[in-house]
């Protein structure tokens, strides 16, 4: 590593990072390569603090040997004083040794001024010859500017030899005398409109320079380079000399009357219109609306990358041209964009801008090695983020109106239920809607990615979410009406709920699915910093949806229950130890059942089926708070059979297992009603210990209306319970089984006089 690409000490420490961030990209790099590249960095800080040395004890040397050139500079100087004043006094007394000292220098004098006058005179007798020889050179070259068979510097010799003569011609004619001042003036009155010309075909060389680039012709741009030096220089002269001028006595000299050309000033400046009418060109044939917008990057980064490699190498090092045509082209992509961006925008127009902005900057910076710092002014004013937002503003807005107006459409079909609703491919029921819903919610979010605004994309996705909050919050109140209006007033409610029901539950999965598949997809192509929350922001409407299928499921089962709440309602009475009862639940249920299992989704049929098979045992435990009486021996008879049977028909839809698991619970109630009087205490701590929070007033009432107990036996028992029960309030809340769904019993309370 040489000196010279070391970085200064401002910028060490992020010229460090850098140099780590390239050197170990994966993390496994800190395991394996970290020493390796600490043995490197070693290696290259012991060559570089040699270098270093060296340098450092050469600068000393140099220090040195200056300060002994100026010990004996200033001995020199003296001596040369001395010889000078020498030299003086010699001349001094030569005069006195001339008798005629004065009438020389007056004939010397007189002689120059001769010798001046007879040049000037063949000057003015040879300047209309030289100005039609330059007219003809200027004319000559013009007419083959196509061929570029002219030399800029021989034609700007000869005229600038012109000027030059004109100048110290009108500087030697007084302010008084008007009359030669007038002839003067006549005299050279053509050589300021050759003046002009000259200039203008200057700026026409300037103008072509790319033209001349490409024809290798860049020889012809060094010479306009060389007529701009070469004026600049004159420039600095004549400031130099007004001011010395400034200084001295009056009529010490003759003025010139050379007019500062300041050509560098004028090159800039033609430069500055030069790309403008380019870029401004390239808008107006390729760029007329934003649709348009991401031609620009590869114009401007074909420009510049021409520039580099053949206009500024005739440029000298001074004018750090290429920085000069960069600041042009930015500041014309600038002022172009600002004018098509101007105005009310729709999200399109908007996301093109953003995705343009940041390619752009990617393309310059990886391109031509220019940071996003460096282009002044900001693309539209810096505006990223008021534009991010304006897009997010609009994106929710139409989203939101697309989806109320969805909405408006499916709640309608939904309570109206016309026709049947629509059915898959698969048999399942659905209603279309998570098709039109995630369409636009699709556009958007491709529009956004492809963008390249991450941060953009987990915002929209959020404003979703509030969007399908909404929805979900109104199909569940839909749910409750539709639900309530079936099961209190039947005879108002249209046909079918089920199986809409059915459908809005399907269309809920259909919706999740779309969902995940955005958020595995589309969040692969995100950086690690975004795609967390995008994940989770995704995470989140799937859940949103799932809460809405989950309702529709449970209004399912409430639809079935209620049909079958005049069955409920009478067990461990009278009728159901006298009739079969079950036999028309198990027919509604196969009813519903084969429904369920042709036209619902398989995951929500499988939750379902458990939910119903969790009501239908829960129901056998909610009727005992009722008035009933359980007769020992009869009813565990009964509830046996029957809980055979019931298993025999779900076993046919779930698995055998989850049955006999969740039909447990009657078991344990069937055990409790046979439980002699002795065995009561083990049988409830062993099924305490599985179930830790069987309520005690469950206990209670199952050997309450039990026939077989007396009344101070039952006291007996259960104050024996209630004293070995004081403590399980802690178990309780570690564990919730099946029964802290009950209806009719709380787990953690006690009735007021109640034993337990």
């Amino acid at each position: 590593m040489q000196l010279n690409e070391l970085v200064s000490d401002t910028n060490a420490r992020q010229y460090a990072i850098q140099r780590l961030a390239k050197l170990l990209r994966h993390p496994d790099d800190l395991a394996y390569k970290a020493e390796e590249v600490r043995r490197k960095l070693a290696q290259e800080k012991l060559l570089i603090d040699a270098q270093l040395n060296t340098d450092v004890r050469r600068q000393f040397d140099d220090v040195q040997e200056g300060l002994e050139l100026l010990y004996s500079t200033s001995s020199q100087i003296g001596r040369v004083k001395s010889d000078m004043q020498k030299v003086d006094d010699l001349c001094h007394r030569a005069q006195s040794y001339l008798t005629n000292f004065d009438r020389i220098q007056i004939v010397s004098t007189a002689n120059r001024n001769f010798v001046r006058t007879d040049e000037f005179y063949r000057q003015f007798s040879e300047f209309h010859q030289q100005y039609t020889q330059v007219r003809e050179m200027l004319t000559d070259a013009q007419e083959n500017f196509d061929q570029g068979n002219f030399n800029l510097l021989r034609l700007h010799y000869f005229l600038y030899k012109l000027e030059d003569f004109r100048n110290r011609a009108l500087g030697f004619t007084g302010v008084d005398d008007v009359d030669a001042g007038q002839t003067l003036a006549q005299m050279f009155g053509g050589l300021d409109g050759l003046v002009r010309e000259f200039e203008d075909f200057l700026w026409m060389v300037a103008g072509s320079m790319y033209d001349l680039a490409l024809r290798n012709r860049s020889n012809i741009v060094v010479q306009l380079l060389k007529v701009v030096e070469f004026e600049e220089a004159a420039d600095r002269a004549q400031e130099r000399e007004g001011a010395a001028a400034a200084m001295s006595p009056a009529g010490a000299a003759p003025k010139t009357e050379r007019v500062p050309k300041r050509y560098k000033k004028k090159l800039l400046e033609f430069i500055h219109t030069f790309v403008s009418s380019r870029v401004g060109e390239f808008f107006g044939q390729e760029v007329r609306d934003l649709e348009n917008i991401t031609e620009v990057t590869g114009f401007v980064i074909d420009e510049l990358t021409f520039v580099s490699d053949a206009v500024a190498p005739a440029f000298p090092g001074t004018y750090f041209v290429f920085d000069v045509f960069v600041d042009e082209y930015h500041r014309s992509v600038v002022e172009n964009t600002g004018t098509l961006a101007a105005g009310d925008l729709d999200g399109g127009s908007i996301l093109m801008l953003l995705r343009w902005m940041r390619e752009y900057h990617g393309a310059m910076r990886k391109e031509l090695s220019i940071p996003k710092d460096q282009l002044k002014p900001p693309l539209l004013d810096g505006r990223e983020d008021q534009l991010a937002q304006e897009y997010l503003d609009i994106a929710s807005k139409k989203i939101r109106e697309w989806i109320t107006n969805l909405m408006r459409t499916e709640n309608e079909s939904f309570v109206n239920r016309l026709d049947a609703p629509s059915m898959g491919e698969d048999g399942l029921y659905v209603t279309g809607g998570s098709i039109y819903l995630f369409e636009i919610v699709n556009q958007n979010i491709e529009l956004v990615t492809e963008a390249q605004r991450a941060k953009l994309l987990c915002d929209l996705v959020a404003e979703c979410n509030k969007v399908f909050q909404d929805i979900s919050k109104q199909w569940r109140e839909l749910l409750s009406a539709e639900k309530t209006k079936q099961i209190e007033a039947p005879e108002t409610a249209a046909e079918g709920l089920v199986d809409y029901t059915m459908a809005l539950a399907n269309e809920q999965i259909r919706s999740v699915v779309q969902a995940e598949t955005i958020r595995d997809e589309t969040g692969e192509r995100l950086t690690r910093a975004h795609q967390e929350r995008f994940k989770a922001e995704l995470s989140q409407t799937m859940d949103i949806f799932m809460n809405v299928a989950e309702a529709a499921t449970q209004t399912l089962a409430d639809i079935v229950f209620s049909d079958l709440r005049p069955i409920t309602a009478v067990l461990f009475t009278a009728e159901w130890y006298e009739d079969d009862l079950l036999q028309p639940v198990i027919e509604t249920l196969k009813d519903y059942c084969q429904d369920f299992h042709d036209h619902l989704d398989k995951y929500l049929y499988r939750r379902l089926m458990q939910d119903l098979l969790s009501r239908f045992a829960l129901s056998y435990v909610d009727a005992v708070s009722g008035k009933i009486k359980l007769h020992k021996g009869q009813a565990s008879e009964k509830l046996n059979l029957e809980m055979h049977r019931a298993s025999k028909f779900f076993k046919e839809h779930m698995d055998s297992a989850a049955v006999s698991e969740t039909l447990n619970i009657v078991r344990i109630l069937i055990s409790l009603i046979d439980s002699t009087p002795a065995m009561i205490f083990l049988e409830f701590f062993s099924i305490k210990k599985q179930y830790p929070d069987l309520p005690p007033m469950l206990i209670e009432d199952i050997l309450s209306k039990r026939d077989d107990l007396e009344k101070q036996q039952l006291k007996t028992i259960l104050e024996s319970l209630r004293q070995k029960s004081k403590g399980d309030a802690g178990a309780l809340n570690k564990q919730r089984t099946l029964f802290s769904k009950l209806k009719s019993y709380s787990p953690l309370g006690n009735a007021k006089g109640r034993f337990l």
